[in-house]
């Protein structure tokens, strides 16, 4: 009987994306390399011009190559200090649908045992933590297996959703949900004032789609008693800085809808490869809605990329009715925690005891007064010049809140 061969592999660690190799993909494509976009430098920079610019975490990007040089594995980490843990985790920060490394075409049969050896090999090289937390793992990226989701140990609670393109149109056409309803409306608003689906192709135009998307999911996020931009700035300058970013390298696709002089629907999305990430869709309120502008924008979204070739259209992360019922296809994700010291056990049952009150109903019925109340609280010093004595008042509520 032979001897098996175990693999050995080489372990580099960069702490800014200035020292990455030309290995790793910087856009939408990348020749070998198979990869979702929330990995890519491209992403990265915009994460690190907004969700990633306070400093409070150390960066480590790591680079797993085969003995012979070939690049393996790649995979963007981090370290966050959070009351009194080390918690290691993926560049994330709820920016990122999936979670998963940049993988390369190999010979190597993954199993749990090599996973977890080569996990342990990265974890060497990196800095001390007190706790592993992963999450959003798939368990492959077009196909190839992804290792890393190979050393999960629990599910992770909410899946990715995508519509496969790969089917013929007239199938993904007669699952669309309500079709011949929506068609009726969408005649109706032709009515109205023509109804016009664009592609945002250059920078006034791509200003004038992202202030409405940004206006409108903002009221959305105020009606559903949600944090909104006016509270997660991170996320707000995201999408505004990121919308050039991503341009540059031509990997937005902002698809709108626009009746007569008012734009009543927007999908901000990213593309890498021939995948598809609807990031954020929105839709105009108030006598707008009856029409369903979000759902006929998703409809001639689908068309479109299918008529040029996308593979899939991929919604990611969150368990929403609508997502179910609008997309045929579940990505399963997986996690995994692993406290390696005592901190890192506190910081566990501390997480644990606190998501056992938020799952309680009076929790949950009283969170959605939070934002409620955070914002009247806001809006009220905003009318105060300077700090005087009713905003020194204010300012320890807002922050108990």
């Amino acid at each position: 009987m032979g001897l098996l061969m175990v693999p050995a592999f080489k372990i580099s660690v960069f702490d800014t994306l200035d020292d990455l190799s030309p290995d790793w993909p910087r856009d939408a494509t990348a020749e070998g390399a198979h990869f979702h976009v929330f990995q890519t430098v491209t992403f990265l920079k915009a994460w690190l011009a907004s969700f990633g610019r306070s400093g409070q975490r150390s960066l480590h990007f790591v680079e797993a190559r085969e003995e012979a040089g070939r690049p393996l594995l790649f995979v963007p980490l981090c370290i966050t200090h959070r009351k009194g843990a080390r918690v290691l985790e993926f560049i994330d920060a709820d920016a990122a649908d999936y979670n998963a490394p940049i993988l390369f075409a190999t010979s190597i049969s993954w199993t749990r045992e090599l996973a977890e050896r080569l996990w342990q090999e990265i974890a060497r090289q990196l800095p001390p933590f007190d706790l592993l937390m992963f999450s959003k793992m798939p368990a492959d990226i077009d196909g190839v297996a992804n290792p890393l989701s190979l050393i999960g140990d629990q599910p992770n609670e909410i899946s990715c959703h995508a519509n496969d393109l790969r089917r013929p149109w007239a199938e993904i056409e007669a699952a669309f949900p309500q079709r011949k309803t929506l068609a009726r409306k969408m005649r109706n608003l032709e009515k109205i004032a023509p109804l016009e689906f664009r592609i945002a192709a250059d920078a006034e135009e791509r200003r004038e789609a992202t202030a409405a998307f940004l206006r409108q999911k903002q009221w959305r996020f105020e009606q559903t008693r949600v944090p909104g931009f006016d509270v997660d700035v991170d996320k707000h300058d995201f999408f505004c800085k990121g919308t050039d970013i991503f341009a540059r390298e031509q990997m937005l696709k902002l698809f709108y809808l626009r009746s007569g002089d008012t734009i009543i629907a927007t999908i901000w999305g990213l593309r890498a490869g021939r995948r598809y990430y609807a990031i954020m869709l929105s839709f105009e309120a108030g006598e707008w809605a009856k029409f369903s502008p979000g759902s006929a924008l998703y409809y001639r979204t689908l068309e479109w990329l299918h008529a040029n070739g996308y593979e899939w259209l991929d919604l990611g992360i969150g368990d929403e009715s609508w997502k179910l019922e609008s997309c045929e296809t579940t990505f399963p994700l997986t996690a995994k925690q692993a406290a390696l010291t005592l901190q890192g056990q506190i910081y566990l049952t501390r997480q644990g005891l606190v998501a056992a009150l938020r799952s309680t109903s009076l929790w949950q019925s009283l969170r959605p007064l939070k934002w409620v109340i955070r914002r009247r609280l806001r809006q009220a010093m905003m009318t105060i010049s300077g700090y005087g004595a009713v905003s020194e008042l204010l300012l320890p509520i807002m922050a108990i809140a």
